[in-house]
């Protein structure tokens, strides 16, 4: 699990431990990495922590290395981590911010897949969920440069799950809507405020538990007919 220190992703680790998954948690501030170590092994899982910029190849191939070293293989490939830049349009977004964001949202992606599919092949099995965003489907001002690249992982799983079919990978996106988590907060002064204004038809964000929800159900045998597809879990956002 990528961006394991995060909201979301700090939840989608409980969630697989909670279902007797050994993790390796990755993210790229080891403090936050290392708390959510400690709170999958206070649940009584096993977890391993690895800091590092999901840019740097040598990062992401060291994370597949974990997996092998300490887990034995790999079953699953959960991508949580985001690099944020400035809430700008593209005339105004600095190109510096634009490949930074790139770097980490998209290339690093491809570094992770491209070391950790052919582990998880050797298993003849394997769930990959990226995370996506309701913002791909109804984007707000500011927010080309995510809306683009968390587009381009609803096409990406799809041309992954052609590729990868026949070593019975599957791969799927989870587009979350608005989340109750320290990202979301830090855009409003208060956290009520943050949930008055998170345009859902329950007036209210999402949890973080209820976004690790669908990526346990996809990593799982109960989803084994799915791939190439996204579960859009938004709380009714994009039907306003």
């Amino acid at each position: 699990v990528t961006g394991a220190g995060g909201g979301i992703g700090r939840a989608v680790c409980l969630a697989f431990a909670k279902e007797g998954a050994e993790l390796i948690c990755a993210d790229v501030d080891k403090s936050r990495s290392l708390a959510t170590v400690s709170q999958v092994e206070a649940e009584g899982g096993r977890a391993f922590p690895v800091t590092g910029d999901m840019a740097d190849e040598l990062h992401t191939r060291s994370l597949v290395d974990a997996a092998e070293k300490e887990l034995g293989g790999l079953t699953s490939i959960v991508s949580c981590a985001i690099q944020d830049v400035s809430y700008l349009p593209v005339t105004e977004l600095p190109l510096e911010q634009w490949k930074i964001s790139i770097d980490v949202n998209l290339t690093g992606i491809f570094l992770l897949l491209k070391y950790g599919i052919p582990l998880m092949a050797t298993s003849n099995a394997g769930s990959i969920i990226l995370l996506s965003s309701q913002l791909a489907f109804a984007p707000k001002p500011g927010r080309a440069w995510y809306a683009s690249q968390k587009g381009a992982l609803l096409s990406l799983v799809k041309a992954l799950a052609v590729d990868h079919a026949h070593q019975n990978i599957r791969a799927n996106t989870v587009s979350p809507g608005p989340t109750a988590d320290e990202r979301f907060f830090s855009q409003w002064p208060s956290k009520e405020e943050a949930h008055n204004n998170a345009s859902t038809l329950f007036g209210r964000l999402g949890y973080p538990e209820e976004m690790a929800a669908g990526v346990v159900f996809l990593a799982s045998d109960e989803s084994s007919f799915v791939t190439g597809t996204d579960l859009l879990i938004d709380g009714g956002y994009t039907a306003v």
